[in-house]
């Protein structure tokens, strides 16, 4: 069983030096107000989690009662491994593994010395917040989510980078759109150009100059093909011509402080293999850049027989052009509206390649989305099933619901963001979109311009949902809308017990007092997670009638399966609990150890510091009749 052994404290402003060897069961940490009990709970959380420092309350708990002093922790994994952490302000925690001495960084055996922390208020808190609902449930299925939270994340990535190659495609698509703007009738007026033959031009003269004319097209056809290869490959060779660039520099960067290295024998080693194996890929790609520079060669000699024949061929066509001088007006005409016929073709083969280049690009969009859809479920499913095994231990008494992707909260926000300035009134529009739309469907419908679809399921007009979409298509915000990952929602419901009966019905920890909504969560603490528990005061607002009837049988089936450190100022946990190990601190200019020991053993300070005194006990005999 994993636990903490003891906490050690020397060289503090606000402890003397003291020890404190814990029970693998259960330990109170009591005392007067002042004592520095909430204290002790910060100090062992800044030496298990690398980034304590980091909440501004644990840093200045430490700045100040610890400032240059240190903290020593001995705690034992589940495989029965030893621990020593040792922790001073602003540096990170350093373990050490016995008997051996052996350092390892406190991220490589986080889980095997991780502990469970609730502050003071924490409990109340953890009933109020859906985020912090969900944060208590997943420690019990922590390890099943890590691979599906790393796949959501890396799946997150490559549908940014898919956005932004369809909004490449999707400029390059409008600028050609824009261009095509200028040849708008085109088509007709060259028909009718056609069809209004001069007088005097014979038919086959016109279908000689027009099969000269479709020729012209061709060779423009063939330069364009050719100068695409050209392109093409020489864009390529550039990108290796980068990378071998790249290689290169990162070769010099690991050189530059090879003098200072200390490790010289790890490092050598590690500058041995890189510079292999960069030279061998900076090999391989010298390789593949001849290739792709013979091909260049061999395009460009080819690019300039094709000029040398289309030379001769364009002669050739201004001879023809040149045999009806009387009708040049005509001709002329003809030619320059078939020559921007044939680049309004060329425009339009152009925005073909790239829609299709950008329809697979969406193809891929909605398979990746699928996939973190998928991804979802697969989480979804794994809390459902822990949920399902927690309800049916609490029998009724606490109810937990899970809502998927129920925290709604993101898409929201993100939708306010994207619709200031809209014009539409969003306020009252978005609760209905995000009630109705999941992130991802609401995405496809602004995508696929589903006006209809909009309409009716949100019941705005057509003028509003063509308003919303033309506000969002092709937006940054509805590519970001589209690969949110929305939490799912947990609700906590109590069983209310009014006037002895036990009423049917549940309410949501909302919507509990807070003595209620602590009743609610201490339970489902208890229940989720098998690592040590250090707990501030659970018993704030929470009444002794509870504590005596109900938390303190949990505290005891729990004490047998988890160690539990509880700091407390109510004497019905530790003496209804049997409490195997007990410490009281006080305060004299510093604090210190007072007493320690079993219930028995500190028994006195329990009525003295917790009780009240022997003459409470004695006043309450008489006002009760006891």
């Amino acid at each position: 069983m994993k636990r903490l052994k003891s906490i050690e404290v020397k060289k503090s402003p606000f402890f003397e030096d003291i020890k404190i060897d814990f029970s693998e069961k259960l330990n109170c940490i009591m005392g007067g107000r002042g004592t520095g009990k909430s204290t002790l709970l910060y100090l062992i959380k800044s030496a298990i989690f690398k980034d304590a420092e980091e909440e501004r309350n644990v840093y200045n708990i430490l700045k100040t009662n610890l400032g240059t002093g240190e903290i020593t922790l001995e705690l034992e994994a589940s495989d029965g491994a030893f621990y020593r952490v040792t922790k001073t302000f602003n540096d990170e925690p350093q373990p050490y593994k016995y008997p051996n001495s052996e350092y390892f960084p406190i991220d490589k055996i986080f889980e095997d010395i991780e502990c469970d922390f609730y502050e003071t208020g924490k409990i109340e808190e953890i009933g109020r917040s859906a985020k912090d609902r969900l944060q208590l449930l997943d420690k019990k299925v922590k390890s099943d989510l890590k691979e599906f939270e790393l796949a959501i994340r890396q799946l997150q990535i490559d549908l940014d980078a898919n956005a932004q190659d369809i909004k490449i495609y999707n400029l390059r698509v409008q600028r050609i759109e824009e261009s095509l703007n200028q040849y708008t009738g085109i088509e007709e007026e060259f028909e009718a150009q056609r069809n209004h033959q001069p007088a005097g031009l014979k038919e086959e003269e016109k279908k000689e100059f027009e099969v000269a004319d479709i020729k012209e097209k061709y060779r423009k056809s063939e330069k364009r093909a050719v100068g695409k290869l050209i392109d093409g490959f020489s864009e390529l060779r550039n990108e290796f011509e980068q990378k071998k660039q790249e290689l290169n520099e990162l070769l010099i960067r690991s050189q530059i402080d090879k003098e200072s290295f200390i490790n010289k024998e790890i490092m050598d080693g590690v500058l041995s293999h890189t510079e292999a194996a960069i030279k061998s890929m900076q090999e391989n790609i010298t390789s593949i850049a001849k290739s792709i520079g013979d091909v260049l060669t061999q395009l460009d000699s080819s690019s300039g027989k094709l000029t040398e024949a289309h030379e001769l061929q364009q002669a050739e066509f201004v001879k023809v052009k040149q045999k009806f001088e009387e009708h040049r007006e005509y001709i002329n005409k003809y030619h320059l509206l078939s020559k921007r016929l044939n680049e309004k073709e060329t425009l339009k083969k152009d925005k073909q390649e790239l829609g299709d280049k950008r329809s697979k690009l969406k193809l891929t969009r909605t398979i990746l989305v699928k996939k973190l859809n998928d991804l979802k479920q697969a989480i979804f499913k794994i809390r459902l099933n822990a949920i399902t095994e927690l309800n049916k231990a609490f029998e009724g008494a606490i109810i937990i619901n899970l809502t998927f992707s129920g925290i709604t909260a993101p898409f929201e926000d993100k939708l306010r963001e994207a619709l200031k300035g809209s014009g539409l009134r969003y306020n009252e529009l978005i609760p209905r979109i995000v009630e109705t739309f999941s992130s991802d469907e609401f995405a496809s419908v602004i995508h696929i311009k589903d006006i209809e679809k909009l309409r009716t399921i949100t019941g705005i007009d057509i003028a509003r949902a063509e308003s919303l979409i033309n506000a969002l298509h092709e937006t940054e915000a509805i590519y970001e809308i589209e690969r949110m990952y929305l939490d799912d929602l947990p609700e906590f419901k109590l069983r209310i017990n009014e006037g002895g009966v036990i009423e049917e019905n549940y309410r949501r920890s909302e919507e509990l007092s807070m003595g209620q909504r602590c009743t609610t969560v201490l339970p489902i603490i208890f229940a989720v997670s098998e690592n040590p528990l250090i707990i501030d005061q659970p018993e704030d607002n929470l009444d002794n009638k509870y504590i005596s009837g109900k938390i303190h049988e949990i505290i005891r089936k729990q004490k047998e399966e988890r160690q539990l450190i509880l700091i407390t100022h109510n004497p019905n946990i530790p003496v209804l609990s049997e409490s195997e190990y007990n410490v009281f601190l006080k305060f004299d200019r510093k604090s210190s150890i007072d007493a320690v020991g079993t219930v028995n053993e500190v028994k006195n300070k329990i009525i003295e510091l917790l009780e009240g005194g022997e003459s409470a006990f004695i006043r309450r005999k008489d006002t009760y009749g006891y």
